[in-house]
């Protein structure tokens, strides 16, 4: 099969890092191509900047709809899935949905392990939206920017371990969720580290397209995630206004 996997933002090195991953989890007859979107922020920390990501997002997934078995939106936010589900007959994955149902699987408890303490209530509200707050035991953040991530990785797998150290000891997670695409690289040693189940989204999402492709099934088109609505679209790009068709 042939994925997209598409960061929503537009940072080329995270992007670079997001491609590696996916690339690693995916089967050998599994095609990956890892794109961001040529507009947007730089990195997501915040609603604003989730908004204008999440349109960019789609935007990008709208533009090769008819090229590609499966799409990743590989931003732990999640932004512009529902959306994106729309505008294309595929299968398309979000990379925490698929980590919080994957460690569902294995874990009674999970809690994500994210950056900026800002992003700690869109986590809160993207859990309730999933309906996977008796699961949850805990959001925790670190000090991290998204670009920091990037910048110094010891740090930052310092910086994880300690978190997720006290959502185990303090929370009673049983799991952790990486809460940003940039964390995936770190996934097994802090696995190695805290000795519970630790998910990169990435690799979750690629994961679960695979068996979707294998289990035969795609995203349904009786109600949710109906094609968009034809309508005219003003002064919206080519791609968007083919999705709304």
């Amino acid at each position: 099969m042939k994925i997209l996997v598409v960061n929503p933002n537009t940072s080329p090195e995270m992007t670079a890092d997001i491609g590696r991953a996916a690339k690693k989890y995916a089967r050998g007859d599994t095609e990956v191509v890892t794109v961001c979107p040529s507009w947007g922020p730089r990195s997501i920390e915040g609603h604003f900047e989730e908004a204008l990501a999440a349109t960019a997002t789609v935007e990008t997934i709208a533009a090769s709809r008819d090229d590609y078995d499966g799409f990743v939106v590989a931003c732990y936010g999640d932004p512009g899935l529902a959306a994106a589900r729309e505008v294309t007959q595929v299968p398309v994955v979000g990379i925490a949905e698929a980590s919080m149902l994957m460690a569902c699987t294995v874990a009674h408890t999970f809690s994500i392990v994210t950056v900026l303490p800002r992003i700690v209530p869109m986590l809160h509200d993207l859990v309730r939206t999933n309906g996977l707050e008796p699961r949850l035991a805990s959001v925790r953040a670190t000090p991290l920017s998204v670009l920091q991530i990037e910048e110094d990785p010891g740090r930052a797998e310092k910086e994880i371990v300690a978190a997720g150290r006290r959502a185990i000891e303090e929370d009673g997670a049983e799991a952790i969720c990486l809460g940003c695409a940039g964390m995936g690289p770190l996934d097994k040693a802090v696995q190695r580290a805290l000795g519970v189940p630790v998910f990169d989204g990435v690799a979750a999402a690629v994961k679960m397209l695979e068996s979707l492709a294998d289990y035969g099934v795609t995203t349904s088109k009786v109600a949710a995630y109906r094609d968009p609505e034809p309508k005219e679209l003003v002064n919206c790009s080519p791609a968007l206004q083919g999705a709304a068709r």
